[in-house]
């Protein structure tokens, strides 16, 4: 994946977490401010997803904790053999959200 792939694939997870928030009405806000996508729910808590260009990873910290993913067979995937999708939801739970991103 070239930067330009890159970049393009983190833009669209941002597009589908706000989506999927909002489908499912979630009580959340979401604020991008530069390579920082941050979901703020009702209890001024935070989901902060980030680039991180120069390792080419995407970081997602949380109540749940903090995990690194490298894009791999075609999904973002932490050293651990952890899904992005699956930690987001249970970051969305630790936070007080029931959301799917499947």
């Amino acid at each position: 994946m070239n930067v330009a792939e890159y970049h393009q694939n983190i833009e669209q997870i941002w597009l589908k977490i706000e989506d999927e928030l909002e489908k499912q009405d979630c009580d959340a806000d979401c604020d991008t401010q530069g390579s920082v996508f941050t979901i703020t729910f009702a209890d001024r808590s935070q989901v902060v997803v980030n680039k991180q260009e120069p390792l080419l990873e995407l970081w997602l910290a949380s109540k749940a904790g903090g995990f690194h993913f490298t894009f791999k067979n075609n999904q973002w995937i932490s050293a651990d053999g952890q899904l992005f999708w699956q930690c987001l939801e249970q970051a969305c739970r630790a936070h007080g959200e029931q959301v799917s991103f499947a």
